[in-house]
């Protein structure tokens, strides 16, 4: 099953669907000796080279063997399977229903995969999606049924046959991180939205894709889509989606035209005429529209259903039948569905002339539409999460704007309407006005079905960013923290309208709990704690005559996701429980650090930290600080002190005087700037970064006589971090000094500047200990405190340092009830899909793949039953139910 993943990406991913085209001769003149169809007839080398593309592990010689399997057993029919139709000849095609008549099985009209072969099922279709493989094995299954199916509304990511699970699944869940806008089908609507409207995407392409990072761009990918537009709308009539639509050798004229135009526009076509294909798919589209609802208001008014249907719901020229209490999957999943199951019944069904141009056609279509699935979501294997934002960042660039309410609709439809006991928090970003706040939240309110409007809220998250020093800057992060203070200002200007919160639109009451998302690697909790402090201290005066009036915001953040070292995750880790003030119901999101293999980490990077020299120096102090009061002094303490006098000295000691020489430069502890290199006064600066970098500005008494709104006095008030290890460092004379020093623009620029820092041999087992202690130490506060942690398996799997599902640290932060080798904890955890669009996930697979991983990765030492992880699922699901931020 392994090899055949393997196979099938390396097939659907990694073969050019220009090459597939040329090779078939559409777009070029034909030529015998070149005439070749890959889909049918691949030859040995291209397989054997798409193989060793996506197998990094296997020898040559084995690729080799691989490539005669496909050959001559995968390509070919499989007659011993009698529950499916292959096609009768030699075909990539078949090599799909080889895999999936192992892993799928049909219950109640719909496809379900077998549960032991989940975790194979979800990382092939995570990386060329589920609908290549269901409706191919549904068209193939009818035909040897002799059955044709209409409905093509199943689930977007589709259950197993696990009775235990299933039922668990019956019972109320809660989805508590999820980002409202990488949730939805975003590849699927933008994929409609450029089949049905490419004509106007070319903009999308000349100025969005060019800006992706770290991929060099595909100059022709508008070029691609555009090929994969025309034959799709040929194929759509030539399997009888579609009452008409173009010829062959029309569409052939088309492929040459674009070909050769990127071929610098050869003479001998100049005269050709253009088939306007944009109108053609505009024209079957309205006329789609027309008769879907047409044939909508007989049913509505036959059955006096209260459904309406608009022209934006139906979003395809391919038809599909609507329906009363639609499933969000049959308005924006059901079209592409439709079609590639006509297409698959004619190629494993038929055996002409005609078919074999469809195979080709198809294939060519195929991974032109993969091929795309690999420029917006995140389908390689880099971890950290500067790769994945570089996707994220792109979910909704090739989506038009009539589309978005179906986005909306997608993501929180999708997962309530399994049943009537769910319940979400989707986070979205905060505008930086009152009025874009309403407007926002209003839009997403108006989308949803009413029916559902009791089982979801939202969570305001800011976004984290990168903010280099600039010599215009009044201290650290100055333009970023003036932003996240409009936005502040304007969320507290939201709660505080009593318009927003009365009994008819109590959008106010809709937000209950803020947060801060994106690369954490460049921006601490710091940089938040005035905001999170002052919305959290922002009691909205209580209507008595209301009984549903706002509740108080709740804290949740995102940290320990992804971190330039353990120590720098850690310390992020603390610094969002000191300054946030993080307190009894309060969560964390991902916390990944916590639960990191400390000894893999390291012997993986070769005991090298590569960081900031900031970074590097701050983690210095606060090991140092950790080390005296979890193991005592040791000699690690000394190397600690030692490097910590060397990154001080290169940040924050000016320059070297007149007759020193370097070494006395370096040793000398009498700065002539007046600041000391003590690490204990450091480590006390430190406690003091939750605090405004102008505290003493803010909190002067003249200052706050002046203020006049009572806006603005809370924000100053929120300035101080009451915690009481901050107001302890606030009495030291030294600590403030380095305090302002941290903020000033000439030491930020010097501490901005990268470094290496190599853990030297005889100090590693010390260093190892002293993080697992600090690991341990730091998961037994959050416990005390009743804070949650929330856990997102494939987001973490995509983007940490995780290989297998059950390596993942929620077995560290809960296993109760579980043998594990990990120390006993008790945290508060809830199971989540972060953002479930990208990762091509549900909450129900998320729990899945985490059972399944665990039942099936287990040691002769730590064994447990069928079960007993069951057991411990339903827990961590009623633990969800828990840390619902709702009153």
């Amino acid at each position: 099953m392994e090899n055949i993943s393997t196979v099938i990406q390396a097939l659907f991913e990694k073969v050019d669907g220009d090459e597939v085209l040329n090779k078939a001769g559409f777009g070029i003149e034909r030529d015998d000796e070149l005439f070749h169809r890959m889909d049918s007839d691949m030859i040995e080398s291209v397989i054997v080279n798409k193989l060793l593309q996506v197998d990094k592990e296997s020898t040559i010689d084995q690729v080799s063997m691989l490539e005669q399997i496909v050959q001559f057993k995968w390509m070919e029919p499989d007659d011993s399977c009698m529950s499916l139709i292959f096609r009768r000849k030699s075909s990539v095609f078949n090599i799909l229903l080889y895999f999936s008549s192992k892993c799928l099985r049909v219950r109640d009209g719909e496809p379900l995969c077998i549960y032991r072969h989940l975790l194979r099922w979800h990382l092939i279709t995570a990386k060329v999606g589920e609908d290549l493989l269901t409706t191919s094995f549904m068209a193939s299954r009818d035909l040897q049924l002799d059955k044709e199916r209409k409905s093509f509304d199943w689930d977007a990511f589709i259950g197993h046959d696990c009775k235990e699970l299933n039922s668990l699944f019956d019972k109320p869940m809660a989805e508590l991180h999820m980002h409202l806008k990488g949730s939805s089908y975003n590849f699927d609507l933008s994929w409609l939205c450029m089949m049905n409207h490419i004509g106007i995407m070319q903009r999308n392409f000349e100025v969005e894709h060019p800006l992706h990072k770290y991929r060099n761009p595909e100059k022709d990918l508008y070029g691609k889509i555009k090929r994969a537009a025309a034959i799709r709308f040929y194929l759509a009539g030539a399997v009888g989606c579609l009452p008409e639509s173009i010829s062959l050798s029309q569409l052939q004229e088309l492929l040459k035209n674009d070909i050769e135009e990127l071929q610098k526009k050869d003479e001998k076509i100049k005269d050709v005429p253009i088939i306007d294909i944009q109108s053609l798919i505009d024209d079957s589209r309205k006329r789609t529209q027309k008769s879907t609802k047409d044939k909508f208001e007989i049913l509505r008014n036959a059955q006096n259903f209260k459904d309406k249907l608009e022209d934006n719901d139906i979003v395809d020229y391919i038809p599909v039948s609507h329906y009363g209490n639609e499933l969000i999957e049959n308005k924006v999943l059901a079209p592409e569905r439709a079609f590639m199951y006509a297409v698959f019944r004619k190629i494993y069904g038929e055996n002409s002339e005609e078919t074999e141009d469809i195979a080709t056609l198809f294939y060519a279509y195929l991974l032109y539409k993969n091929y795309f699935r690999n420029e917006i979501l995140q389908l390689n294997e880099r971890v950290g999460f500067a790769n994945f934002a570089s996707y994220e960042e792109r979910k909704t660039d090739y989506l038009l704007k009539s589309f978005n309410h179906l986005l909306y609709k997608a993501a929180i439809e999708g997962f309530l309407q399994k049943n009537d006991k769910r319940y979400i928090e989707a986070r979205i970003v905060p505008k930086d006005t009152e009025e874009g706040i309403v407007k926002t939240l209003q839009e997403i309110c108006n989308d949803v079905d009413k029916t559902y409007e009791e089982r979801f809220d939202f969570i305001f998250h800011f976004i984290k960013q990168r903010d280099e020093p600039r010599d215009t800057d009044l201290y650290r992060h100055f333009k970023l923290r003036e932003e996240i203070k409009k936005q502040a200002y304007a969320i507290y200007k939201f709660r505080s309208n009593r318009e927003n919160w009365d009994v008819n639109n109590n959008l106010v009451g809709r937000v209950v709990g803020i947060d801060a998302a994106n690369s954490e690697i460049f921006c601490r909790p710091e940089v938040y704690a005035q905001a999170f402090r002052f919305l959290r201290g922002h009691e909205v005066k209580i209507d008595e005559e209301l009984d549903d009036y706002p509740c108080d915001l709740n804290v949740t953040y995102h940290v320990g996701e992804d971190f330039m070292d353990i120590a720098d995750g850690l310390r992020a880790v603390e610094e969002a429980l000191i300054f946030l003030n993080l307190r009894n119901g309060d969560r964390l999101g991902h916390a990944l650090v916590l639960g990191t293999d400390v000894r893999k980490y390291y012997e993986k990077r070769y005991f090298v930290i590569c960081a900031s020299k900031q970074v590097i120096l701050d983690n210095l102090a606060w090991l140092h600080h950790k080390c005296i009061r979890l193991t005592g002094y040791t000699q690690l303490c000394g190397w600690l002190e030692i490097m910590f006098l060397k990154y001080f000295t290169d940040i924050y000691r000016l320059e070297q005087k007149e007759g020193e020489n370097i070494i006395d430069s370096y040793f000398n502890t009498s700065e002539d700037n007046g600041l000391t290199s003590n690490i204990n006064d450091y480590y006390l600066s430190w406690l003091l970064r939750g605090d405004s970098p102008i505290i003493g500005k803010e909190l002067d008494s003249k200052s706050l006589k002046n203020l006049t709104s009572t806006i603005d006095k809370e924000w100053a008030h929120a300035g101080m971090n009451n915690h009481i290890c901050a107001e302890v460092a606030l009495r030291n004379e030294n600590a403030r000094e380095l305090f302002d020093a941290y903020h000033s623009f000439k030491y930020a620029k010097r501490g901005y500047y990268g470094d290496t820092l190599t853990i030297p041999p005889m100090y590693r087992e010390e260093w190892y200990l002293l993080l697992e202690k600090i690991q341990q130490q730091l998961l037994g506060k959050i416990e005390k405190r009743h804070i949650a942690i929330e856990c997102n398996p494939s987001s973490n799997y995509k983007i940490g340092e995780m290989s297998r599902y059950d390596e993942h640290p929620i077995l560290k932060f809960f296993n109760y009830g579980l043998d594990t080798p990990y120390p006993r904890h008790d945290v508060a955890v809830s199971i989540n899909t972060d953002d479930q669009g990208v990762f091509s996930t549900s909450l129900e697979r998320e729990y899945s793949l985490l059972a399944l991983a665990i039942e099936r990765n287990q040691t002769d030492e730590h064994k447990n039953s069928p079960r007993a992880i069951i057991d411990w699922l339903n827990r961590v699901r009623e633990m969800s139910l828990e840390q619902r931020f709702k009153c």
